[in-house]
């Protein structure tokens, strides 16, 4: 039998944290089976647990990964002269929406975290990868002159996602869209104003 290269098994391994991460966000943690996922990789579920041991494992390294929040993130691809555009309803919308799947997610893994620890820090991990993918583009626009020098990178970004994430829990209120959109222009412009040259 031929010895299987490092550099296929790491693209299997990525392959795999992709569909599963894919799956996992699509139709939840506890629905998604790993005959699925071997399934949908056109592999056997056997060929699947060489590389993780049971469906937790794979779990665990799908939130080390931080993957999908690398291409689902608005800040990934927005250019430097994109930024005061950011208090606008479309980013509004994207800021929003775009991660209400990866948000019903969390919610079921931090349930299932609760009686892991190794699982909770992973969920940690995960959750901060967007913190770092905000505060990586903060720290490329300080050195392009966007912003200031003095701005604290990581606060803005935790900053603009704090102000995502509690409005995001008024959407499931009685609070009115207009309103809501009114609160995030309101506060990315004062953000902005701050720290922007």
């Amino acid at each position: 039998m031929p010895k299987v290269v490092p550099e296929y098994k790491e693209e299997a391994k990525a392959r795999i944290l992709n569909t599963a991460t894919e799956m996992f966000i699509e139709n939840g943690y506890k629905n998604t089976k790993m005959t699925e996922i071997a399934k949908k990789l056109g592999v056997s579920k056997g060929a699947l647990y060489q590389y993780y041991k049971s469906k937790e494992k794979l779990l665990l390294e799908v939130l080390k990964s931080g993957a999908q929040f690398r291409r689902s993130s608005v800040f990934n691809n927005m250019t430097h002269e994109q930024l005061p555009r950011l208090s606008t309803k479309e980013y509004f919308d994207k800021m929003i929406r775009s991660t209400s799947k990866i948000d019903k997610f969390g919610v079921e893994i931090a349930g299932i975290a609760l009686r892991s620890p190794e699982l909770m820090k992973g969920m940690r991990n995960f959750f901060l990868e967007e913190v770092n993918i905000i505060q990586e583009y903060f720290e490329k626009a300080k050195m392009a002159g966007v912003i200031k020098s003095d701005t604290d990178s990581r606060v803005a970004a935790v900053s603009i996602l704090s102000f995502r994430s509690g409005l995001r829990g008024f959407m499931s209120t009685d609070e009115t869209p207009e309103t809501i959109y009114k609160t995030w222009k309101q506060q990315i412009e004062l953000l902005l104003k701050e720290i922007m040259v």
